[in-house]
C-alpha cells in the first residue's frame, strides 16, 4: 500500500454489512440441496418434502437471475463488453464529455455511472435500462453491431433532471430561468446534451475504436 495515498483513496472504501443478495441464494440452495440429496438416498420423499425440492431450486434460481441483474448495474459488467470498453474508458478520462465529468467529479457512484444515467426514473426506467443491457449482449453475441453507437431517440433527461432540478447551482443558471426553455425540457421537446452541454460521450468512443479518450 502507498504509504502517500493512505488506505481510503487505494481502491473503493466499499460498503458495511453484508450483501443480502449475495448470501440469499446460499441460504436456500443448501436446503435445496440437502432435500434433493435426501431423495436420491431414500428413493422417496413426502408429497409436501418434494414440492420443496422442486419449489427450492426454483427460488435458487431465481434468485441468482436477480443478483446477475443487479450486478449488472456494475461498471465493470458494462466495460466487461468489448464494444464498451472504449466509452468506460472514456469516463474515467479527463475529456470534457459530460459523462466524464460528472464521474471526476464524483457526482455519480463511480460503481454504478453507467446505470444511474441510463436508467431514467422509476421502475420503468430501470426495466428499459435492462432490457437495453440484453440487447446489447445478443448484438455483441450475434455480432449485429453497428458502428458508431446512436442513441435511440433524444436522451432520457429524467436522469438529469431528477438530481438537477432542485439544485440552486441549477437554479442560479440564466439560461435555466428562461420559461421557454423550461416549457420545452418538461414537454421533453429538447435535451440538455447537445444544446447547452456537451456530448455524454466523445465521438471516438462510440466507434468501437481502441485508445478512445
Amino acid at each position: 500500500m502507498n504509504a502517500a495515498i493512505g488506505p481510503l483513496f487505494a481502491g473503493p472504501p466499499g460498503a458495511h454489512g453484508i450483501p443480502w443478495l449475495h448470501v440469499l441464494p446460499i441460504l436456500v440452495a443448501v436446503p435445496a440441496a440437502a432435500l434433493l440429496l435426501w431423495g436420491l438416498l431414500r428413493g422417496r420423499l413426502a408429497p409436501t418434502v418434494g414440492a420443496l425440492a422442486v419449489l427450492l431450486p426454483i427460488a435458487v434460481y431465481a434468485l441468482c437471475g436477480l443478483l446477475v441483474l443487479e450486478d449488472s448495474k456494475n461498471v465493470s459488467f458494462c466495460g466487461s463488453c468489448h464494444v464498451m470498453t472504449p466509452i468506460v474508458a472514456s469516463i474515467q478520462a479527463d475529456n470534457g464529455s459530460l459523462a466524464a465529468i460528472h464521474y471526476g467529479r464524483g457526482l455519480v457512484p463511480h460503481e454504478q455511472a453507467c446505470y444511474v444515467c441510463h436508467s431514467g426514473y422509476g421502475i420503468w426506467g430501470t426495466v428499459g435500462a435492462k432490457m437495453d443491457g440484453v440487447m446489447h449482449m445478443l448484438r455483441t453475441v450475434a455480432g449485429r453491431y453497428e458502428f458508431p453507437i446512436k442513441l435511440r431517440g433524444p436522451f432520457d433527461i429524467d436522469s438529469c433532471l431528477g438530481c438537477h432540478a432542485y439544485a440552486p447551482s441549477f437554479r442560479a443558471v440564466e439560461a435555466h430561468q428562461s420559461p421557454d426553455i423550461q416549457k420545452a425540457l418538461i414537454a421533453r421537446e429538447m435535451s440538455c446534451t447537445g444544446a447547452c452541454h456537451p456530448a455524454a460521450h466523445p465521438d471516438a468512443a462510440l466507434t468501437g475504436g481502441k485508445g478512445a479518450s
